[in-house]
């Protein structure tokens, strides 16, 4: 009864096969005509097919080409049912070599994975792949799938130029930092402020005088006081400036304790500042802005958010209120912390608008 039941189930399968344009597995295929049967079914996303070639056991050994382990047939079967899911990608296989012992075989290859994504790009993964076999009720079946990475890069309009996963990620990084004015209270690990201040001590500097000082703030009850400050200060600066009414400068005052408690809202805080007595003391302001910009470039990359914020902390009253000596003088006050949502990103001019080659 068994032995109906399983051919039943080949010709179902090779019925639905033929009306899918595919193969399935079926006895007498060697390694290398089952491994084809696979790499058929993986290219036509079909997942029947596809599971005519895997063993039948729960057991199933499967290393993707991100170092993830899944042990499981039914991991393995989710992970395929996700993939095959996904649209706008091929697969072209370069067959390697196989081969067939009495009871395991092996078949390997090079993949080469595109997926095209909406902006243009093809993200291109080659590898290894191999597939161990052991033969199962007179069919070859997959009991485990090892990938190999050899190389991910990213190609656009022209082919022939490359940029690697790394690059990519770098890219996306500086593309997705923004200004941030509202952070969660979750502390930041001390090994990740000191990460990304020791990024921002590598930022060009003329003749390499480094002339920059990080004054990092984690004192709630300092930062509290700040906020008050600051307040008093921005309201005195506009009291001076505009000759506000009453009203305005209530309205103002309203407005301006939110935005401080939102801004002095993340649990650490650095001043960069630069050193009027370094030896090239005509380009510490280059200096001190480049250490800053690679300063939250770091930071985005681990996760946080930070800010180029100077309008509620002038360098004077600020030097005053954290006793920094008088040489040094204060380029930005950056927050550091994990924002409770990440800002929508600006519109961004066109490149081609502001890029001029040799001449105007």
């Amino acid at each position: 009864m068994k032995r109906k039941l399983f051919f039943l189930f080949l010709i179902l399968m090779t019925v639905h096969s033929i009306l899918k344009g595919t193969e399935v597995n079926q006895p007498g295929l060697t390694v290398k005509e089952t491994f084809f049967v696979y790499v058929k079914a993986v290219q036509n996303s079909d997942i029947e097919s596809l599971f005519s070639t895997i063993t039948n056991n729960e057991n199933f050994f499967f290393l993707t080409s991100r170092g993830r382990l899944i042990n499981t047939r039914e991991g393995y079967y989710k992970f395929h049912e996700e993939w095959f899911g996904e649209k706008n990608w091929e697969m072209p296989v370069d067959f390697v070599e196989s081969h067939e012992g009495k009871e395991y075989g092996y078949a390997t290859a090079i993949y080469h994975y595109k997926s095209h994504r909406p902006g243009g790009e093809i993200y291109n993964l080659d590898s290894y792949f191999t597939l161990i076999f052991h033969k199962e009720e007179g069919m070859w079946k997959a009991v485990a799938d090892i990938c190999t990475p050899i190389e991910r890069f990213i190609t656009k309009d022209d082919k022939e130029i490359k940029y690697t996963s790394d690059q990519m990620v770098l890219f996306d990084i500086i593309k997705n930092r923004r200004t941030v004015r509202k952070f969660k209270p979750t502390p930041i690990p001390k090994e990740h402020i000191l990460k990304i201040l020791e990024a921002a001590h590598f930022a060009p500097t003329a003749g390499n005088q480094q002339p920059w000082k990080f004054l990092v703030i984690q004192d709630r009850t300092k930062l509290d006081l700040l906020s008050e400050k600051a307040l008093t200060w921005t309201l005195e600066k506009y009291k001076k400036t505009k000759n506000p009414s009453s009203e305005q400068l209530k309205n103002l005052k309203n407005r301006l304790e939110n935005v401080l408690k939102n801004i002095l809202s993340a649990p650490v805080y650095v001043a960069v500042l630069i050193d009027s007595e370094a030896p090239y003391a005509d380009y510490i302001l280059y200096d001190g802005i480049l250490a800053a910009g690679t300063m939250m470039i770091a930071a985005r990359a681990l996760g946080y958010g930070t800010g180029f914020f100077t309008t509620f902390f002038p360098e004077k009253e600020m030097k005053s209120f954290f006793q920094i000596p008088d040489k040094y003088q204060l380029i930005c006050f950056s927050p550091i912390g994990i924002p409770v949502e990440w800002p929508e990103a600006p519109p961004k001019k066109d490149i081609k608008d502001l890029v001029v080659f040799d001449s105007f």
